[in-house]
């Protein structure tokens, strides 16, 4: 007979399984509320323990930037910050950037049209999606690197005077440029 992974009985009847463990339906609790999780969605935390949907929105899940709510299924990470996709929206339009990508001037998102009129005099800029290199404008692989608040290809991200390799060296940020401790 299996044994419960909570109270250590024998389990004879109804069983759950979950978490590759096996439990009494009366055994198989959020660990916050005590409510049964049979039939119902459920996370683990991060010290491993089993919570209701309700409980990891209000102790686990991670907060919007914006509306500061718990943010569930789809995220938005951009700016060193988390946000629900609707959230994450041009600083002056506030219409969704989507897949079209953004800028950001003093910590804040811009879209390419509104960037362009505020602070390039209406001239084209380069923009860069999450997905894409800001070095190549290529897609991003399985691996890249996150500086200066832009993805690149390690091999993109090099020194912007002598082409040395910057991937997990020290670097200077000048005038928006990635500059080696050498050249700086």
């Amino acid at each position: 007979m299996p044994e419960c992974a909570d109270c250590k009985k024998p389990i004879s009847g109804t069983i759950v399984t979950a978490l590759d463990k096996e439990w009494h339906p009366d055994c198989f609790l959020c660990s916050e509320c005590q409510c049964q999780l049979r039939g119902k969605s459920f996370y683990t935390t991060k010290v491993g323990r089993v919570i209701c949907e309700l409980d990891y929105k209000i102790f686990e899940a991670s907060r919007c930037s914006k509306c500061h709510e718990a943010v569930t299924g789809e995220i938005v990470t951009a700016l060193d910050r988390k946000w629900h996709p609707h959230c994450f929206v041009c600083t002056l339009c506030r219409n969704p950037f989507g897949s079209d990508g953004f800028m950001v001037k003093d910590e804040k998102p811009f879209c390419k049209k509104d960037y362009q009129e505020q602070f390039t005099g209406g001239q084209d800029i380069k923009i860069v999606t999450s997905d894409t290199c800001y070095g190549c404008n290529e897609k991003l692989g399985s691996k890249w690197v996150e500086a200066m608040n832009q993805n690149w290809h390690p091999d993109c991200f090099v020194c912007s005077k002598c082409k040395e390799s910057l991937s997990g060296e020290k670097f200077f940020n000048v005038e928006g440029k990635p500059v080696c401790t050498k050249c700086g």
